[in-house]
């Protein structure tokens, strides 16, 4: 995934260099290769991106699906139910803010 990142890092410079080239210098070339070659580079870029995010989420949630059923790990909802009591403690213990 590493690579894919990379890349898709790569073509948005790419693109957005394109894009800088077309405003400092508003002659009908860098414009069309920026609205069209530059266009299809960043969304070319920015659908890698998706993709990489897409899968990194499938990999968490299959891994924590699997130490789930492995017994590995406590479930969310028990997760979360050991965390609120905490969060409701320190809240609790935190001192007001000035002006409340």
């Amino acid at each position: 995934m590493s690579k894919w990142l990379r890349a898709s890092a790569v073509l948005t410079l790419v693109a957005l260099a394109m894009m800088v080239w077309s405003v400092l210098r508003p002659t009908p070339l860098p414009v069309m290769l920026a609205m069209s070659f530059g266009q299809a580079v960043g969304t070319a870029a920015f659908g890698i991106y998706g993709w990489v995010v897409l899968a990194d989420l499938r990999r968490i949630r299959r891994d924590a699906k699997r130490a789930q059923e492995l017994g590995l790990a406590e479930p969310a909802a028990e997760a979360a139910a050991d965390i609120e009591p905490a969060a409701a403690e320190a809240a609790a213990t935190k001192p007001p803010e000035p002006g409340s």
